[in-house]
């Protein structure tokens, strides 16, 4: 257990203790340094190494950072912060852009599950397995279905599912004006992926869907911006996370926090499923018999 906290900052950690603050700065290799004087060149104020993942891992720590606009990964020991081994890619575990938002945590199997972009513009968006000794997973790439211009917002390991929280712009209402909503996905940590024809290294027990947080009428008042969640906590015998919503910059100022119970979000993932039929229609509900069986699978990852 660790009785010393670290706190992550821009090119530096630091370490606190009852004796004082230990500053933590890595020495950059001679590649390190030539990406900072390209990404001088051209872009400036965000060339340093922006700390974008800190985790506990193995007894040690787990650092990640945008290393100007190139991403690594190392670990460190916990008391000396000495490096571990060599730096890893970041790419998949890190945002190259500081600006990006990113989640990560270590599950119980030993997997890191992480929730970025893997390049620099930020156009691929994904949720990635990688380490421990499970198969290396991704969602699909460059698909609006999967996600669309998602901003993450936490992860978190609950029976033998990684829960993602995060917003995006809404796919069911492209008729309209571009609507953000908010969202829960999940995947099963033991999924293995396709096969070679479908989905290979590629989830195969993702699915999301939306986070209603909105008060109540003839018509729903909601707060479709989810900033951030809580841990999974104990209230009255049941597992439920807080979620901080807010409403869009465009639309009447409110904001409200909502208790989510972690076993109806579950059973929300067992319900109906929602289809396009051709890009000019609406998204209508899936008959329950063109839903594909079993089901089980998904639900308890079996």
């Amino acid at each position: 257990m660790f009785n010393k906290p670290a706190i992550r900052t821009k090119s530096k950690y630091h370490r606190i203790t009852v004796k004082g603050v230990t500053l933590f700065t890595p020495l950059p290799s001679v590649i390190i340094i030539s990406f900072c004087l390209v990404c001088l060149f051209f872009l400036q104020g965000e060339c340093r190494n922006f700390i974008k993942v800190l985790l506990k891992q193995d007894g040690g720590l787990f650092v990640c950072g945008t290393n100007a606009f190139n991403p690594l990964c190392a670990n460190y020991t916990r008391d000396s912060l000495e490096m571990v081994g060599e730096p890893i890619s970041g790419m998949a575990r890190c945002p190259y852009d500081p600006r990006h938002a990113n989640v990560a945590l270590f599950a119980g199997n030993g997997s890191l599950f992480t929730g970025t972009v893997t390049d620099f513009l930020a156009i691929d968006a994904v949720i990635y397995r990688s380490l421990g000794d499970s198969p290396a997973l991704r969602t699909v790439k460059h698909d609006s279905k999967w996600f669309r211009e998602p901003y993450f917002v936490s992860a978190m390991e609950w029976g033998p599912h990684i829960y993602f929280f995060f917003r995006e712009m809404a796919m069911e209402f492209h008729h309209l004006e571009k609507v953000m909503v908010s969202r829960v996905a999940r995947v099963c940590k033991s999924d293995l992926g396709g096969s070679q024809r479908v989905l290979e290294k590629q989830w195969t027990t993702f699915l999301k869907a939306r986070l209603n947080c909105s008060v109540p009428g003839d018509s729903h008042f909601y707060f479709n911006l989810l900033h951030a969640t809580s841990g999974i906590i104990r209230m009255q015998g049941r597992d439920v996370i807080l979620g901080l919503f807010s409403t869009p910059p465009n639309s009447i100022p409110g904001s409200a926090v909502c208790v989510f119970d972690m076993q109806q979000l579950a059973h929300v993932f067992e319900g109906r499923f929602k289809e396009q039929k051709s890009p000019e229609s609406i998204w209508t509900p899936v008959p329950d018999e063109a839903v594909p069986k079993p089901r089980y699978y998904y639900a308890k990852c079996m």
